[in-house]
């Protein structure tokens, strides 16, 4: 008996469970993923992670200053080399910053190519009384708005990538952040990475147990109980882990093995920073 190209195409297609399945375990295996970069021996991740954060706080103080669309370019251009030097794939890079970037960003800024007046440069259409056109202030603007989130959001990759998540909460201390600002977000950021495991295993189980096709009203429900199951198991997960933690002695400090050290290179590496981000921020306001 033969089977229709139609029935064929149905079988190949995937389940919501198994769409589900694989897309939690490839956020758990990104999260692993980008954590590895961070042990790794390169130039950045041999950084201070005190020095690395205050310069790329000012560095991003620095990108929001600065107007001149070169100097932009430069600076974006100078963090691309950074990334590559610091032993960083170019397509991790790319995907953080390159792909996201247009799409958000560009969308909030694509009102602004009609609105901001100037030579026009293209004449799109008229819309009733109103004459729909991009200048070139428009252009230039937009151009500038892009590139300067580029920068930042570049910024905020190598930093999140070169940086062990306990060694960047623990140099936010340095700089005054709450305990309990700090606190939250480690209990966060390992909650998120246990949840996708609780999420992972109950589809797993689900899928095992499954014969044959389910209707969409079947698997709505079951999502429906499962997102249920998942909250009051996060619920009573977090009372027992904050049980645990103060019937070991938690004060509401938290306290790592790793001790920080700036060392020459660290200081030297922050100096030249300083120089640098200084030099574009004193050029851009001479033009």
């Amino acid at each position: 008996m033969t089977v229709s190209p139609v029935r064929q195409r149905h079988r190949k297609r995937k389940s919501f469970v198994e769409r589900t399945i694989t897309g939690v375990s490839a956020a758990v295996e990104q999260t692993v993923y980008s954590e590895t970069y961070a042990r790794q021996d390169g130039f950045l991740q041999r950084v201070d992670p005190r020095a690395k954060l205050g310069l790329f706080v000012l560095a991003l103080l620095v990108v929001g200053l600065v107007h001149d669309l070169a100097l932009l370019v430069g600076l974006w251009l100078a963090l691309l080399g950074l990334g590559l030097a610091t032993r960083l794939p170019f397509k991790v890079i790319a995907l953080r910053t390159m792909l996201g970037v247009p799409l958000f960003a560009g969308v909030v800024a694509l009102p602004a190519l009609f609105l901001i007046d100037g030579r026009p440069l293209l004449s799109i259409g008229s819309l009733g009384p109103v004459t729909l056109a991009v200048s070139d202030r428009a252009i230039l603007s937009v151009t500038t708005f892009l590139c300067r989130v580029s920068a930042s959001v570049t910024l905020a990759a190598l930093l999140v990538l070169t940086t062990r998540w306990a060694d960047l909460l623990k140099a936010l201390r340095v700089f005054r952040v709450p305990d309990v600002f700090i606190v939250v977000l480690g209990m966060t950021y390992r909650y998120v990475f246990l949840l996708l495991r609780l999420t992972e295993n109950l589809f797993l189980g689900r899928a095992s147990r499954t014969v044959g096709t389910t209707s969409a009203g079947e698997q709505r429900r079951w999502v429906g109980a499962s997102m249920g199951t998942l909250v009051s198991r996060s619920l009573k997960l977090s009372n027992d882990v904050y049980a645990a933690m103060v019937a070991r002695g938690f004060s509401g400090e938290v306290r790592t093995l790793t001790t920080f050290r700036m060392r020459d290179e660290d200081w030297l590496f922050v100096s030249l920073g300083v120089v640098l981000l200084g030099l574009a921020w004193l050029v851009d306001l001479s033009r």
